[in-house]
């Protein structure tokens, strides 16, 4: 918004519709003169085709008129713009008229023949209610803004204070292990790797939200090269063999040879390949499966992950990419990121679109209750930024 705008309101905008040109000529030259943006109708027909067509405020009306009289388009009015208020114009033979027009949300009527200063007082009374319900909208948006912002901080505490308490509470208790005689070398050596792993963990979750805030700040350097994505699937796969193992899942992997090579940065596709194959083993019972499969067109080269898990609930499934949030209770969180419905920080998925759509590509999930969940990684098969920087040269070259 300019300071221009900040400064000066917007001119309310007041549509007259009368049958009679000089009722029109007296309302237009009347309330143009103190400051109002006024246009007029002759009909009511005219008047919606030109609501339909512009923004007005405050309709002002009179209530006997041909085809289509005033009530008739007060009904339409509060039926298709109900934030327009209406100001209906009547003679003192239509008085139960006005009074029902005032029941069907009229905001006021004006007996014929109306004063200039009756009619501009009105219109003033109006503008204020206009400017009260404006400032009431935006009090109410910024409070659902702010409610917003509670859960999110809400959602923050009870899932970080979880999975940064858990690491932490295992270094401090293994470090008293240590110090303790009476454990063997070979115990001692089991504590320090279970204290690397929970330091892994804490590192995981601090990088994990720094890289968002970089992702949103436009600020993650990308180092990009031609890459066969099997490769990295492959690598993904061996790196989490033991988890699938012990999970019982099968994994089919459908590689393919002649895939097109993709400019990517391998570190960062493989996060996002890590974080969809991690969501597919928590979320799928043992002895479930897990399918990858490729695509690809002119454009984009495609990748398919899908599970026979548990699903995403159809009311959650447009929450899941909103940072710290998780589709189940955070109270149900185990320690364990691999284990059946074990909790994470929800910054993962997050992450991973972000890291997806810095690429110039999308991530797309589909789920259903009890079904599994399909998640497409599109990536392009030419570097966004150099067909830019490519259009650029043509165009400095053709001018």
């Amino acid at each position: 918004m300019s300071q221009q705008s900040q400064s000066a309101p917007e001119k309310i905008r007041i549509l007259v519709v009368d049958d009679a040109k000089v009722v029109l000529n007296f309302y237009q030259k009347g309330l143009s003169r103190i400051g109002y943006e006024v246009d007029v109708a002759d009909s009511a027909i005219k008047a919606l085709d030109m609501i339909e067509k512009k923004d007005y405020d405050i309709v002002i009306t009179d209530i006997n008129m041909e085809l289509m009289d005033g009530i008739e388009l007060l009904e339409a009015i509060k039926r298709d713009y109900p934030h327009i208020e209406v100001i209906m114009m009547t003679g003192y033979a239509t008085v139960e008229n006005a009074i029902r027009s005032l029941k069907k949300g009229a905001y006021d009527f004006l007996m014929k023949p109306v004063k200039l200063e009756q009619v501009r007082q009105v219109v003033k009374h109006c503008e204020e209610k206009i400017r009260i319900s404006q400032e009431i909208q935006q009090l109410r948006k910024i409070n659902e803004r702010l409610r917003e912002v509670q859960e999110m901080k809400n959602r923050f505490i009870a899932i970080t204070s979880h999975e940064l308490r858990t690491p932490v509470t295992h270094i401090k208790s293994y470090l008293d292990f240590l110090r303790d005689p009476a454990f063997s070398e070979e115990e001692k050596k089991e504590f320090l790797d279970i204290i690397q792993k929970s330091v892994d963990d804490l590192e995981r979750i601090v990088l994990q939200m720094f890289e968002v805030s970089r992702i949103e700040g436009n600020e993650l350097p990308l180092n990009k090269e031609k890459t066969q994505i099997v490769n990295i699937v492959r690598d993904c796969l061996q790196q989490m063999k033991i988890e699938l193992r012990e999970r019982d899942l099968e994994i089919i992997h459908k590689e393919e040879e002649d895939l097109p090579e993709v400019p990517v940065d391998p570190f960062r596709i493989k996060e996002v390949i890590m974080e969809i194959l991690n969501n597919a083993i928590r979320f799928t019972p043992d002895g479930g499966k897990i399918t990858i499969s490729y695509d690809h067109n002119s454009k984009y080269l495609s990748i398919l992950i899908q599970d026979t898990g548990v699903g995403i609930p159809e009311d959650k499934l447009g929450r899941i990419f909103e940072k710290f949030y998780e589709v189940q209770d955070s109270s149900y969180h185990t320690s364990s990121r691999i284990q059946f419905m074990g909790g994470s920080t929800g910054i993962g998925l997050p992450l991973a679109k972000g890291l997806v759509e810095a690429h110039g590509g999308r991530l797309k999930i589909e789920s259903e209750v009890s079904k599994g969940t399909k998640v497409w990684i599109y990536l392009p098969l030419f570097d966004p930024a150099e067909s830019s920087s490519s259009s650029s040269k043509k165009a400095q070259y053709a001018s």
